[in-house]
């Protein structure tokens, strides 16, 4: 971090020092949870209208390429919510992004529940993807921003973990919801989807702006109070070293750290580009697009793949997608044991040849069990491996544009999001069962060459606040 004075670059970094070396404690394991429950009603939405909409799909009729559109709708809106959200965030701050998304989200699901045509339907779901796509882009980088560089990719890999749940709780509502009348429990979905949002709103209204952003933002004194406040509930005793406190500068224009000039809404997306970031984010915008677009083409055709091909009823077929759901617990559960004791990009490349396995053992499935076991295998592999992409993004990018970092990322994956459905709607009706889960493998492979050959190290260390040089 520059600044303008000596005493305010010596305040930055203590202040940086001292949230860096605080004990985790209740107000990690607080914003652990908040951030946690909006990736629990993120998988939930996605999980629970993706049965709704596959059901619609069998009962309207619905051609698989018309329907590929149609499970893709709401990432077309978590496209552009990432997107913008990262750059707003940057420029206005984490909290208020965040609190603004879920209330798109929360109205426009609400509104899909009336929608009476496939357009309307479409452009509801759409504009609540904008809105959850926000939420779930700016998570992440947020959480990290509070969290000690020895505990971080733990915290953050179990916050993401809450999406499992989420996953699970879709599963056992779509055959109690949806399954006894589809025409109806679609749109009881769509409200289900949205009334817990509210209450999340509710909760997080007291959560603290990220003091990395306000450092960032020459907002010394208000970073103070909120790295104060954590030693506080954390059982530390704040420090009282002058030049830790805001009381040793009485220039309000010294206070304030020199920060990047304002070149406008999109330079956060130029400095992506920049320096040694060049190639950071080419990696990781294809680890995202592919990791993401394998995950949600798979969970949103798995329930009509299973009751066209292989002749299953709807309700067994939801009964199985959330046998591979509990299957994802685990998965993220043991990329949290490990993500602090190896190498970041050494354990996406295990988890993405896990998934590579799975997608090879449903693509030659001959009977229900073994197409269960390569079902819940890919499904452990793809979203266990979201545990440590987000944690590593948020961990190759310096303050002044992690979120917008964060968001592009997201928006990348989204695309995957997009074109996974849709192209697996075209693929299915001219090449199969066996050929699509085959494109699958390819992709998966890809993603282990990137991450292998080119991805950076990031274990143990702290948030870079500076662009590294190029390489």
């Amino acid at each position: 971090m520059t600044t303008s004075a000596g005493a305010t670059r010596a305040q930055g970094d203590a202040l940086l020092a001292r949230l860096d070396n605080l004990e985790p404690g209740k107000p990690h394991r607080r914003l652990m949870f908040m951030g946690g429950l909006g990736y629990t009603f993120d998988s939930f939405d996605g999980a629970l209208m993706g049965y709704a909409l596959s059901a619609l799909i069998i009962i309207w009729h619905i051609p698989s390429e018309t329907g590929g559109w149609l499970l893709s709708s709401i990432f077309f809106g978590y496209l552009v919510g990432a997107l913008v959200a990262g750059v707003l965030a940057d420029r206005f701050g984490r909290r208020r992004l965040m609190m603004s998304s879920l209330l798109i989200f929360c109205v426009c699901s609400l509104l899909m529940g009336t929608a009476n045509s496939l357009p309307e339907l479409f452009v509801w779901r759409a504009l609540a993807g904008v809105g959850i796509g926000a939420e779930t882009a700016l998570i992440a980088p947020y959480i990290s921003e509070f969290l000690p560089a020895r505990v971080r990719g733990k915290f953050v890999a179990r916050t993401v973990g809450f999406l499992a749940f989420g996953y699970v709780l879709a599963g056992v509502v779509a055959p109690l919801v949806i399954s006894p009348n589809p025409a109806v429990g679609w749109r009881i979905a769509a409200v289900l989807c949205a009334l817990p949002v509210v209450l999340l709103l509710w909760w997080r209204r007291r959560l603290p702006e990220s003091p990395r952003y306000l450092l960032s933002k020459g907002r010394i004194a208000e970073a103070a109070e909120v790295v104060e406040n954590m030693e506080r509930e954390s059982g530390a005793k704040p420090a009282a070293d002058p030049l830790e406190t805001v009381d040793s500068v009485t220039d309000p224009a010294a206070s304030s750290p020199a920060v990047t000039p304002d070149r406008g809404m999109l330079a956060p997306l130029a400095g992506l580009w920049r320096g040694g970031l060049a190639r950071t984010t080419i990696v990781i915008w294809l680890l995202w697009f592919i990791l993401i677009g394998v995950n949600y083409g798979f969970s949103s055709w798995l329930p009509t793949l299973l009751v066209l091909e292989k002749g299953l009823t709807l309700t067994n077929s939801f009964l199985i997608a959330l046998i591979t759901s509990l299957a994802q617990v685990p998965g993220y559960y043991i990329a949290s044991l490990l993500i602090d004791k190896m190498e970041r990009k050494w354990l996406l490349a295990i988890y993405a040849l896990g998934a590579t396995g799975g997608a090879v053992v449903v693509a030659f499935a001959d009977n229900t069990p073994v197409l269960v076991l390569g079902s819940a295998l890919l499904a452990a592999f793809t979203n266990g491996a979201a545990g440590v992409y987000y944690t590593y993004t948020a961990e190759l990018y310096p303050t002044a544009v992690r979120a917008t970092a964060m968001g592009a990322a997201s928006a990348v994956g989204r695309l995957g999001a997009i074109f996974a459905p849709i192209a697996i709607g075209y693929l299915f009706a001219r090449i199969g069962w066996v050929n699509v889960f085959l494109v699958l493998v390819g992709a998966l492979a890809v993603a282990v060459a990137v991450v292998v050959i080119f991805g950076a190290r990031t274990s143990g260390r702290s948030l870079a606040e500076s662009v590294p040089a190029g390489h």
